[in-house]
């Protein structure tokens, strides 16, 4: 588990293509200054599920609880392959498949608009999907629908087309795509990113960002215990109030600005 010179989602940032086409970034939650990279064992096993994805041209499922890394965990690998040529889609909620058409067409930097006709678009977009291989990763795919769920199948059986194709899910929604046949019976890998475990917070915590490089690790262990759960967004949250607390306020008490507050009858 060793830090690597990139920040994590701080310094870097990795361009998506949404629905519409246009460039979002995926940067650490908050933008916090001076988060790292940290090669965890599930960093390093998604690589490998990965890797084995594109050498099968596979359909493989990436599922993690929300705010565990799986966005983030996702460039971070597909950066450091190029060779995968991949292809990033952030689908807008309840797209169609036309916006999947649409984002197609400009991460494969196809000339001009994309063509009215379906037909046409899908004739451009099969051409370039032919070669190279290409690994097609699509974002929160939990939230397409089954029309746009249909077009990825369709692409992914096309005879024509090499591509190996992963689908980024939050594991609260993950339920929506196993039972979605036409889909499920097509997945060769289902994978699950896993928060990080009491064992690793003494040592990825640290690593992650300076501010915890000097902190008792029981006082790490409570944190995690009471408030982050071994999730990286909710580590990123107090790391970021606790960067900008005043000297006399304690950890604990940052945590009560954090907290949903009880519902009151």
């Amino acid at each position: 588990m060793t830090p690597t010179a990139p920040s994590h989602r701080a310094t870097r940032t990795t361009p998506v293509v949404t629905a519409h086409g246009t460039l979002r970034f995926a940067r650490h939650h908050l933008g916090l200054t001076g988060a790292r990279t940290v090669h965890t064992p599930q960093v390093t096993a998604t690589t490998t599920a990965l890797q084995a994805t594109v050498i099968e041209q596979g359909l493989m499922c990436l599922a993690a609880p929300a705010g565990a890394g799986k966005t983030f965990t996702l460039h971070t690998v597909l950066d450091q392959h190029p060779a995968w040529h991949a292809i990033r889609i952030l689908p807008q909620p309840q797209a169609r498949p036309d916006d999947l058409r649409h984002s197609l067409h400009h991460a494969l930097n196809l000339p001009g608009q994309r063509p009215k006709d379906a037909g046409t678009s899908d004739d451009l977009i099969r051409h370039a999907l032919h070669h190279p291989l290409r690994l097609l990763a699509v974002d929160e795919a939990h939230q397409l629908s089954a029309s746009c769920l249909e077009y990825l199948r369709y692409l992914y059986d096309d005879p024509h087309t090499r591509i190996a194709l992963v689908l980024a899910v939050g594991s609260h929604r993950l339920r929506a795509l196993r039972t979605t046949a036409v889909l499920a019976s097509r997945v060769t890998c289902w994978h699950d990113l896993d928060p990080l475990d009491t064992t690793q917070i003494t040592t990825v915590i640290p690593a992650f960002h300076h501010h915890w490089k000097t902190t008792d690790p029981d006082l790490l262990l409570d944190l995690d215990h009471t408030w982050a759960h071994g999730n990286f967004r909710r580590w990123a949250a107090l790391t970021h109030r606790a960067t900008l607390r005043p000297a006399r306020t304690s950890l604990h008490a940052l945590l009560h600005h954090l907290t949903p507050r009880p519902e009151t009858p």
